[in-house]
């Protein structure tokens, strides 16, 4: 019964749709079981399967909490583009002097985009790609570990209170993962979300966001 356990609750856990409407009572216990039975291919019978359901616990939130989660995403300002570019590098002091020299290059007042994300071994961008020929001027072919074309950006800004609003940023990408929609990276600064998806996901994306601010303004 353990394995059994186990392995219901790691497939609940990695799908987003069944626990939202196991959260919210929307799932029929019997038919969820044989879905995820078949699926598992799982060599127990269904009554098993239910009695795992059973034990698996669900965190109900308070209402408003997802209320006001919506109404901020209804009331955002959304804006996208496209024809982007993403470079990660090796994390070094070359790189760090060329990024210097990178934005003194851009733009900004024409509206051109130069994001830096960094973790512990890389640092990425993601720029215009008409700026994609200032970086290869810049930067050796060693200091790439890897370029991206054909990305899309959409830009989410809210108002301050979404700093205090739990759960925002996890609304989103459950909502695009739902569409089949990866997130190339993401980024929260401030009271602005930022997504950098594939090109061809862009008018998908917006439709799913466009989809959540009519329930948002409804609510």
């Amino acid at each position: 019964m353990t394995n059994i356990q186990a392995s219901v609750t790691n497939f609940i856990e990695q799908d987003v749709s069944i626990r939202r409407g196991l959260s919210r009572g929307f799932l029929n216990t019997r038919a969820l079981a044989k879905y995820i039975h078949k699926n598992l291919m799982l060599n127990c019978s269904i009554d098993a399967v239910i009695s795992a359901l059973r034990r698996y616990e669900t965190k109900e939130e308070p209402k408003e909490y997802i209320k006001d989660r919506y109404k901020l995403i209804a009331s955002a300002k959304v804006s996208s583009r496209t024809r982007m570019v993403s470079i990660l590098f090796r994390k070094d002091m070359d790189v760090r002097n060329s990024l210097i020299k990178l934005y003194n290059k851009i733009d900004f007042s024409k509206g051109e985009v130069l994001r830096i994300l960094e973790v512990s071994q890389f640092i990425k961008i993601v720029i215009d790609e008409a700026n994609l020929k200032k970086v290869e001027e810049l930067f050796t072919k060693k200091d790439i570990v890897e370029t991206e074309k054909k990305l899309g950006e959409i830009s989410i800004i809210y108002s301050d209170a979404v700093k205090d609003t739990p759960g925002v940023f996890a609304v989103l990408t459950s909502e695009l993962a739902l569409n089949g929609i990866s997130i190339r990276d993401g980024v929260i600064c401030g009271s602005e979300h930022i997504f950098i998806i594939n090109e061809d996901d862009q008018m998908k994306a917006l439709q799913a966001l466009h989809g959540i601010s009519k329930w948002g303004e409804k609510n």
